[in-house]
C-alpha cells in the first residue's frame, strides 16, 4: 500500500474548486491529462517485481507501452538501466526524464534490444492493446532465466466514496465500455498457455493516495474512452460529468478525498 499527497491540477485552488463542466479545460491535451491524473505505480509493485528479478538491483528493466513514462520512470531509483519502448511519437514526446531511463520508438512486439538482456519487463495499462502472442515471444526473447514479466493494470474507477463511485462508474459505462474489461481477464491465461514461463500467478496492491475535489472530477479526463467522446463532440453532461461533479460536491465538499486504486498485477516468470 502506497500513500502519497494530491497533485495540484494548476491555476489559483479556490478558482479550481469551482471549475465548469464546460470550460477548456475539460476539453485539453488528453497526453497532458494522461501525465498529470493517472496514478504512479505503488512503491510495494516495484519492490516485489524487484525482489523477483535475478539481479539485485535489476540491471535492466524494460517497460512495454510507456506512453508518457509514468510506469517506466517509477524504476529510476530501482534499476541501474530503464528503457521505455513506446510506438505513439507523442506520447514520447511527453515521456518523463529520470536518471537512467531511457526511450525508445518502438513495437513491443520488435523492441531491437538483444537477446537475454532484461531482468524485468513491465507492461502498465498497456499489455491488453498489443498482440499477445508475438509480444510474449518478445518478452521471452529478451527477458534473462528467471526474468520477471508483470503486465498489471488498475481498476476504474478508484475507490471513494459510495456515491462518488456510483457516479464515475456510470461515466464509464456512457462511454460504452465495460467497466469489467473482459480484455484483459485473459491475461494469465494466455501467459501460461504460451509455454515460455515456469511460473505464473495473479496478485493484488493497493495504492491510497489524497486528491483534491476538482482533482477527483478531472480524473474521467485521463480514461481514454471518456476523452476520445469528448473529442467527438459528446456534452459533458452525455457522459455524466455534471452528475459526477455533484456527487462529489455532496460526498467530499471542499477537502480532500482519500482515494484507493485496486492493482491487478498478472506475473510470470521465464
Amino acid at each position: 500500500m502506497t500513500t502519497s499527497r494530491s497533485r495540484p491540477i494548476g491555476g489559483d485552488a479556490a478558482a479550481t474548486e469551482h471549475r465548469r463542466l464546460s470550460e477548456p479545460a475539460y476539453h485539453g491535451s488528453f497526453i497532458s491529462r494522461y501525465d498529470d491524473l493517472r496514478p504512479e505505480p505503488p512503491a510495494e509493485l516495484i519492490a516485489v517485481l524487484a525482489a523477483l528479478a535475478p539481479a539485485a538491483p535489476p540491471r535492466l528493466v524494460v517497460d512495454l507501452g510507456s506512453g508518457t513514462g509514468i510506469s517506466t520512470s517509477a524504476w529510476s531509483a530501482r534499476a541501474d538501466r530503464v528503457v521505455g519502448i513506446e510506438h505513439n511519437p507523442e506520447m514520447l514526446a511527453a515521456a518523463r526524464a529520470a536518471p537512467r531511463v531511457e526511450y525508445r520508438h518502438a513495437l513491443a512486439q520488435q523492441t531491437g534490444l538483444p537477446d537475454a538482456c532484461a531482468d524485468v519487463v513491465t507492461c502498465a495499462q498497456s499489455f491488453h492493446w498489443m498482440e499477445h502472442r508475438s509480444t510474449i515471444d518478445e518478452i521471452a526473447r529478451i527477458l534473462r532465466p528467471e526474468g520477471a514479466f508483470a503486465a498489471y493494470d488498475y481498476d476504474w474507477p478508484p475507490l471513494v466514496d459510495w456515491e462518488v463511485d456510483a457516479a464515475f462508474l456510470a461515466v464509464i459505462e456512457a462511454t460504452g465500455v465495460d467497466p469489467a474489461r473482459p480484455e484483459k481477464a485473459r491475461h494469465i491465461e494466455r501467459l501460461q498457455a504460451s509455454g515460455r514461463f515456469r511460473w505464473v500467478r495473479e496478485f493484488f496492491i493497493h495504492r491510497r493516495e489524497s486528491r483534491a475535489p476538482a482533482a477527483i472530477a478531472l480524473l474521467p479526463l485521463a480514461f481514454g474512452p471518456v476523452a476520445r467522446k469528448l473529442s467527438e463532440g459528446a456534452t459533458p453532461e452525455e457522459l455524466g460529468l455534471d452528475r459526477l461533479q455533484e456527487a462529489i460536491g455532496r460526498r467530499i465538499g471542499v477537502h480532500e478525498a482519500t482515494l484507493w486504486w485496486s492493482y491487478r498485477v498478472r506475473c510470470a516468470v521465464k
